[in-house]
């Protein structure tokens, strides 16, 4: 009887190390497939350039959805969350974007003098001093984000299910154009 019970306390043993062998080789094995999702969504999100009305650059692209402890690891910029005195458990979505601005204007003499040049539209204004070489510009943008849900099922007029989110920016400015966008949707 004695050693039956070192046996079933040895076997016990063992299947404790065991048990507990194979849970932190599965936690390391979620945390390595939680940051290649995570890496591989960041790598391979197109994005969609179209423009409407004749003109205006909208850019489209699938939203990508994180949960909150992926978040907390990877995606976020604590200290700019830390400079905005907000808590990580506060951020609903956090988006990104680069723009750029170019184009061409031509500098007109002013009436005032023929040492100051100045350009002016809807959307910039410059100013050049030809004494101090001194050049003054303003330029403005109009960005609109919408975030559209896509349906997971459809049957005739009827829609539902949730298959993600698509976000799109459009820019108001004919001469800026969207070099990158990420959006990304925390999930909580």
């Amino acid at each position: 009887m004695k050693k039956l019970c070192i046996v079933l306390g040895i076997a016990a043993a063992l299947l404790l190390v065991f048990a507990t062998l194979v849970d932190c080789d599965n936690r390391r094995l979620k945390d390595e497939v939680s940051t290649l999702r995570f890496d591989l969504a960041h790598a391979t999100i197109p994005i969609i350039h179209d423009t409407i009305r004749d003109s205006i650059p909208v850019v489209t692209q699938k939203v990508v959805t994180v949960d909150k402890t992926d978040y907390k690891q990877m995606a976020a910029d604590k200290q700019l969350i830390k400079d905005l005195k907000l808590k990580l458990d506060q951020i609903e979505s956090e988006n990104r974007m680069l723009l750029s601005t170019h184009g061409q204007a031509q500098l007109l003499p002013t009436a005032e003098s023929d040492s100051i040049l100045r350009y002016h539209d809807h959307w910039a204004d410059f100013t050049y001093y030809m004494k101090p070489q001194q050049l003054q510009y303003a330029v403005r943008d109009s960005l609109t984000t919408i975030v559209s849900r896509i349906y997971k099922h459809r049957l005739l007029w009827w829609r539902w299910g949730t298959k993600g989110y698509e976000v799109r920016h459009i820019s108001h400015n004919p001469n800026c154009n969207i070099e990158y966008n990420q959006y990304i949707k925390v999930e909580h």
